[in-house]
């Protein structure tokens, strides 16, 4: 489903997303693909996407339709796999 490069970043953001320690294989598959420059952007995004959900999580923020729409093309376009989005409370 993903290339070398790809799959590097998305065990990077899970272990990110998750908490987890970013052990030296981790930071080594990353190295193998991208510049140090560019795995500053990578952690720099990852942690950005984090730090904005969990915000938002956190306030449960209604989103309008126009960006539910886009998120969802997006999605699409990008082979994403669907989650449900949650309802909020009440």
């Amino acid at each position: 489903m993903y290339d070398p490069a790809e799959a590097a970043v998305v065990r990077y953001a899970q272990k990110s997303t998750r908490l987890e320690p970013i052990d030296d294989a981790t930071y080594a598959a990353l190295a193998a693909h991208f510049t140090p420059a560019q795995v500053i952007d990578i952690c720099l995004t990852v942690g950005l996407s984090n730090l904005v959900n969990r915000f938002h999580a956190t306030f449960l923020t209604d989103l309008d339709e126009q960006t539910i729409a886009e998120v969802e093309a997006g999605d699409r376009v990008a082979g994403a796999c669907p989650i449900p989005r949650p309802k909020a409370p009440g």
